[in-house]
This record gives C-alpha cells, structure tokens and sequence, in this order.
C-alpha cells in the first residue's frame, strides 16, 4: 500500500488548501437563492438584528426557527461584503473546506488506530464522502447543514480516541465532544440526532465499561448544556409568547394556543412503504431519485448500507473482535447506524444527512479490508487499493447532483429592490417564499409585516387565527400586499379575513434573485399590491 506522510494531508498547509478550495468551489457556484433563503434565512436574521417583535408569522412556520446561524450571512452580506456578492459565497464555502479538512484527520486518526500508516486508500475513504450529493449541493448555500456537520465531525474526531483503551484525558474528550455536538443541535435541530447516536455508539464500542460510561455521561451533560446555551434562550422566547418552546413543532406535546395540536413537521419524504424502511439507500441510485424538490443520484449510502451489514457481521466473530471490532471501527459503524436510523425515523430529509454521507467512505473501505482479509487470510493491500478505487469511480460517475438554487452575481449581495411605500404602513405577505422583500423596504424599520399561509390557515380556530384577524382588521394605516401567482389559496384567505378586499395598483418588485443561472425568470409574478376596501 503506497505510504504518505499524514502531516501533509492534515497540517496547517492542508487546512489553508481545504479553506481556499471550499471557497473556490462556492464562489463559482453563483449566488445563493435557495427557496429557504427567500422564505425564511434572510429575514429571521434580519428580525433578530432588529427586534421585529411586532411582526407576525411573516416567514410562515420556519420564522420561529433559532436565527443565530443565519446572522453571519445576513450580517455580512449587508455590511461589509454588500458590494462583493463573490466573496461572500466564498465565506460560505469555507465550512466545507474545514470539513474536508476534518474528516483528512479522522482518516489519519483511523490508520493511527488501527496500527498502519496514512495511506492511498484513506485519501480514496475521504474522496467517497466529500463528493456526496448533499455535502457538495449545500456548499456555499445558506442551508446551514455544512456548518452543523462540520461541528459533528469535530466532535466525532474528538470522540474517536476514547474508543482506544485507556485513553488519556477521556472526560476532557466526552466534555469538548458533548459541547460541539450540543452546540449543533442547538443553532438548528435537524443536527439533533446525532448526539445520541454518539453516545451510544461510543458506550457500546467501548464493551459498556464503566469507564466509557462515565466519558457518555459528561458528554451527553455537555451537550445538553451546550445545545441549552445555543437554544435555550430562544426556546424561552417562543415559551413565553405562545407556550410551546419549539413552537409550532411537537404542539401535540406541549399545547399551545396558538396552533392544533399537531407535530408540524415535514413528514412528505418519510418511506412510504415496507421497501422504502427496509431499503431506502437503494432508492436513491437512480437518477430520478427526488428529495426537497430536486432530483439526484447517490450510491454511496447503499453501498456503505452494504459494507455495514457487513462489517456487523465480521464484528459477530472471534477474529472481527480481535481485528475489525476494534473499538475504533465499532465507534463508527455503531454511529452511522445509529444515526441513520434516528434520522429514518424523524425526518428522512437527505440534505440533513450531511454527516452521515462524509463518513460512508470509511464503512467502504473497512468493508472490503475484512471481506478480502476473511477470503484471504490477512488483508490483501493491493486488492482493497484497486477494489477502492474501482468503487470510488462507479460511484462518482453515476453520482448526479442537483442544486438548491442559485442566480447570476449582480452588483450587490442581495439585489432586491421592492417600491417605495409610506411609513408605518402593514405589509401583508401572502405565501412563500416572499418574506426575504421585507428587509430591503426604504422605510422598513416602521412597517409591520404580517405573514398569511397554510400556517394561518390551519389556525383559523386557533389564537394564531384570531391574532392575524385583529392584526389585519385593526389596522387603520396603509395596508399593502406581496404576493405571486402561485400564492392564489393564500390570497384566498386574505378575502376570508377581509372579505370586501382586492388588491389593486400592483408593481412588480425588482430582484436578482429569482433568475436562474440559465436565465430563467422564476418571480411568477412576484409584486406589492395595494390592499383596498369596497
């Protein structure tokens, strides 16, 4: 096996070379106009910023998320990177490269532990997860999934040694460890599942030794303390304007007032069927496989689906306790089950999987190194290099990756441009994805934006729904609304509130961001109307 030397794949050279690619890579991505980011990461951030406490569900359900991750990109892309819409994406491509950068050192780290030097099938380990579809789409977006995995990864790393018995400072490790994951979990909580999984996985690859629980319970105290520092504060907000700290999601158990008591949370890509729960990876390899309204192409998790079932089955043996169940590959085959089967069961959204999909590579490659070990005896080097580096090209040729959205760079970051309306007018946003037009009003700071979609809608019965109708009704000023041609259901309930209403006078908002990189026009009409009484 053709030896490299680890520092110059996971020193300081190669963090700079990582960073300076991940940027690249953004920048000539364009310009993020992803429809999250129109609907909901451009004014959360925005609203923090500025107290906007007298608006009311102007990004739907997703405004009740924690702003804190969106704060940079805003903060910059309206500051000090306003007139260099590039270099902003670039500082979005910097998390990837720091991933990359992370898992080269869990690469490093596993040869370590496993007793043989830094070699050419690690790099190959590495090159399987770092191209997967969802890491490479979400580079440069606002989407925020790099930057959770990444805090994941640090935390996997940090973890991996105390899976090496007698580790020295292992409590420091599970502290550290508890504190990056927690904090992942916290700044968004589709990263939530992976913490448990962690602990777990690294209880039980430690052979339960009260040692390795004693490291699982100050990391999971860690975590939670960390995930309460990140959240907790906001979760308080949100308990206190409508009693439920994770409001509108899992009000079946906390009951709140303002909405039905539902879980609210997306539950469209869940496996449909017995195949689906059973076999889901497999479903993905085609090429009209369909996630968050794209479509894509990915072996990789099928094919690290069958290293793991694998790999289980060598852990089972005398000689897998002794070789492959060494507490190392236990911690990650243990962690990637663990967490795709919290993340089956929750969410079964693809792009929240970002941490499982740069650690396929690994489950790979120690898949083959103890099949060909099993066949032959001891680990054939030279056969799991080309078995490696046959599957590492099959899967990235028939890899096709689909895209979150994004425009031409225009002069500025954000280049949206609504009409000029009076202060102290009410803006009436009807439908997603539009709340992003609200922090670019001239007269911003003193109009109050009120959001009407399905969210409204299903709290008609609801204090939302009554809340909304005093908000509207009530207002004596200008009332003004932005709207599509796709928006026709909530224009819809507008009339149910306002039932002698019609929306008149209607200019187009000028904006940068509903071209395609194509050239495609996606605004559908995107305009602010005059909202009048007969």
């Amino acid at each position: 096996m053709r030896k490299f030397d680890a520092r110059l794949w996971t020193g300081g050279w190669a963090l700079l070379a990582c960073l300076f690619a991940g940027a690249m890579y953004a920048m000539q991505k364009g310009q993020d106009a992803a429809w999250d980011l129109k609907n909901y990461h451009l004014y959360n951030a925005w609203a923090f910023l500025h107290d906007r406490s007298s608006d009311l569900t102007a990004a739907g359900l997703q405004g009740f998320f924690n702003p804190l991750l969106d704060v940079p990109y805003f903060w910059l892309g309206t500051g000090w990177l306003h007139g260099c819409p590039r270099l902003l994406s670039g500082f979005q491509g910097l998390w990837y490269g720091a991933t990359v950068f992370v898992v080269l050192r869990i690469a490093a780290r596993f040869a370590e532990m496993r007793g043989r030097p830094f070699g050419y099938v690690d790099l190959l380990a590495v090159a399987v997860g770092i191209t997967g579809t969802m890491v490479v789409s979400q580079t440069g977006s606002s989407t925020n999934e790099v930057p959770l995995a990444l805090l994941v990864m640090l935390g996997f790393y940090v973890l991996l040694p105390i899976a090496a018995p007698a580790t020295f400072g292992a409590l420091r490790r599970a502290f550290a460890a508890g504190l990056l994951c927690g904090l992942a979990a916290g700044l968004k909580p589709t990263a939530v599942v992976y913490t448990p999984a962690l602990g777990a996985a690294l209880w039980l690859a430690c052979g339960g030794r009260m040692a390795a629980f004693k490291a699982c319970t100050v990391f999971v105290s860690a975590a939670f303390f960390a995930f309460l520092l990140a959240y907790g504060w906001w979760g308080w907000r949100l308990y206190q304007l409508t009693g439920n700290p994770v409001f509108p999601l899992f009000n079946q158990v906390f009951h709140s007032s303002w909405v039905a008591a539902v879980g609210g949370t997306d539950r469209q890509f869940m496996p449909k069927d017995l195949g689906q729960w059973l076999f889901y990876p497999f479903y993905w390899m085609h090429r009209n496989a369909y996630q968050g309204g794209n479509t894509f192409a990915d072996s990789r998790y099928a094919v690290a689906m069958i290293g793991a079932a694998m790999l289980a089955v060598t852990v089972c043996t005398r000689r897998a306790r002794q070789a492959a169940g060494a507490p190392s590959v236990r911690f990650l085959l243990l962690f990637v089950v663990f967490s795709y089967l919290l993340w089956l069961n929750l969410y079964s959204i693809l792009r929240y999987a970002v941490s499982i999909e740069v650690l396929t590579g690994f489950v790979i490659l120690f898949a083959l190194q103890e099949a060909l070990a099993a066949a032959r005896g001891t680990e054939p080097k030279l056969c799991v290099i080309w078995a490696m580096s046959a599957l590492t090209v099959l899967m990235l040729a028939f890899t096709r990756y689909t895209d979150w959205g994004h425009a031409p760079y225009a002069a500025v970051a954000f280049d949206v441009q609504p009409p000029q309306i009076a202060p102290g007018a009410t803006v009436l946003i009807l439908g997603q994805p539009n709340a992003y037009v609200a922090p670019f009003f001239a007269s911003a700071a003193s109009i109050r934006f009120i959001g009407i979609t399905w969210l409204n809608n299903g709290a008609e019965r609801f204090h939302l729904g009554e809340l909304t109708r005093e908000l509207v009704t009530g207002h004596a000023g200008p009332l003004y609304a932005i709207t599509r041609d796709a928006n026709g259901q909530d224009q819809a309930q507008l009339l149910r509130i306002l039932p002698s209403s019609h929306l008149s006078d209607c200019q187009p908002i000028e904006t940068a961001m509903e071209r395609t990189l194509r050239g495609t026009d996606l605004s559908d009409g995107l305009r602010l109307c005059q909202v009048t009484q007969i």
